[in-house]
């Protein structure tokens, strides 16, 4: 199947899948709380409207807020636990 593929081919094979789980990758970097709903609907909707669904769920979903810190909070090395700075 893949054997008479050019070199343009594949990278245009690689250019859409990447295109197709594009959804999945925005959720995961914005660190959504239920990622994996996103990958179902994802994988669920690859070619489809539900692909939109994914798209719109991974930039509107809440993220998780142990990760984010108020500003004047200084967190440990590994971007943990706040630091006591007074």
């Amino acid at each position: 199947m893949f054997s008479n593929i050019d070199p343009l081919g594949l990278l245009a094979l690689a250019a859409v899948l990447l295109l197709l789980i594009m959804p999945t990758v925005i959720a995961y970097r914005r660190k959504v709380k239920r990622l994996w709903l996103v990958v179902v609907v994802n994988l669920a909707g690859i070619t489809g409207v539900l692909w939109f669904v994914a798209l719109y769920m991974a930039m509107t979903m809440r993220t998780r807020t142990a990760d984010i810190a108020p500003p004047n909070v200084r967190l440990d090395a590994n971007g943990e636990r706040p630091i006591n700075t007074q």
